[in-house]
């Protein structure tokens, strides 16, 4: 369990549902991208079926860690949340993209490592290829529950 998923469940179950959340994570996707198309992107999450491909990117090339969220955490979520068996594909770095046929979703790491300017361009490349793309901290929310009690 990651602190952002420990913390946003601990604080969903313990405060008042009029009470809004926030996370460090959402405030970044904010500041990086466009919000909007991130939070649209994660709700095709919910629909994706046995076998589809998703593409999960880190901007930076850090050292793989035992429990990585890129490689470890979030695809086990998605299985556990969609209860499908996903393909999924890890890439790092700036401008390595795959083949994208057969890709139903992109999911983005914060993107710390990049300006706005970027972040807005790589949502218009997936968007013009009819990928919906969300990142981390949106795709967490929205598998946790309290992306409806988010402020962003």
């Amino acid at each position: 369990e990651t602190l952002y998923d420990g913390v946003s469940q601990t604080l969903n179950g313990i405060l008042s549902k009029e009470i809004r959340l926030t996370s460090f994570s959402m405030l970044m996707a904010k500041n990086k991208g466009d919000i909007d198309e991130f939070v649209k992107g994660a709700s095709a999450i919910r629909n994706l079926k046995d076998g589809d491909k998703v593409l999960i990117i880190e901007n930076c090339a850090h050292h793989i860690m035992k429990d990585d969220i890129a490689r470890i955490k979030i695809p086990a979520m998605l299985k556990k949340f969609t209860g499908k068996e996903l393909e999924i594909i890890n890439i790092s770095g700036q401008n390595a993209y795959p083949d994208l046929s057969g890709v139903k979703l992109v999911i983005h790491c914060g993107g710390c490592m990049i300006n706005r300017k970027t972040m807005i361009s790589k949502q218009e490349y997936f968007k013009e290829n009819g990928i919906p793309m969300t990142n981390f901290g949106v795709a967490l929310a929205l598998m946790n529950g309290i992306l409806g009690r988010v402020v962003y």
